[in-house]
């Protein structure tokens, strides 16, 4: 049974472009559960499901902003191709992978992470702006139990091709943000993304010392690219 924190809307009329790296690699690796120890697989079983809810809440923002527009935006449509993909292989890894006994709760804290993130929005391009510094913390993050213990894997190597995905979303949506406002970067948010980001990480804590991820770096590294993302949006503006 698939996973899901948020029904999916229907689908874009693009679809993802032929040969997309992730699709090849779901072709080429039936089981990405290959090769991970027991307390790998029960690390990851914490973790995926917080992926996969950024997914899915990806897939309705852009979804949604490629729906309401009436010029040609190929592009936002273009990435909710990339996340319905990323979707589709997470749901397959979760699937190979234990059930954590939480998971509830869980998906409960992620859906109220993203929906504090949408009730700060107060607009559309602060929406993409918020989006952009989360999509530059989901690759670090992905960078991490990339080159975790489980580096080698068929998982590992999902998790680097998502990451590459997620580093072109950073660039798409922040100069989307900026398109939409200009001064988009001077306006203050409700809502700090970061420190929202790491507080539902350290609830699993335990998975990344599993993985033997250095939980204090990478948190620390979290938070320092909320000035990092500033400084990024006004030098692209």
């Amino acid at each position: 049974m698939n996973q899901h924190c948020f029904p999916l809307p229907e689908a874009s009329s693009i679809t993802e472009p032929p040969g997309h790296p992730v699709r090849g690699w779901l072709n080429a690796h039936s089981d990405l559960s290959a090769g991970l120890a027991e307390s790998q697989k029960d690390a990851l079983a914490r973790l995926v499901p917080l992926l996969l809810c950024g997914e899915q809440s990806a897939i309705h923002v852009f979804n949604t902003e490629y729906s309401r527009r009436t010029d040609s935006q190929f592009y936002l449509a273009q990435i909710e191709a990339d996340e319905r993909l990323h979707e589709i292989a997470l749901q397959r890894l979760l699937q190979q992978l234990p059930e954590y006994e939480k998971l509830h709760r869980l998906k409960r804290q992620s859906q109220l992470f993203y929906a504090r993130i949408q009730q700060a929005s107060d607009n559309v391009a602060r929406h993409f702006y918020t989006i952009s510094q989360l999509d530059a913390c989901v690759c670090v993050l992905m960078n991490a139990v990339a080159n975790s213990n489980i580096k080698g894997t068929a998982a590992a190597g999902l998790f680097g091709l998502i990451k590459r995905d997620e580093a072109r979303h950073v660039s798409i949506a922040r100069r989307h943000a900026i398109r939409l406002q200009t001064n988009i970067y001077d306006q203050p948010c409700q809502f700090h993304i970061h420190e929202g980001l790491v507080n539902l990480l350290q609830q699993q804590e335990t998975a990344f010392q599993m993985l033997e991820i250095d939980t204090r770096a990478l948190f620390q590294r979290l938070l320092q690219m909320a000035s990092a993302t500033d400084a990024d949006i006004k030098g692209a503006a």
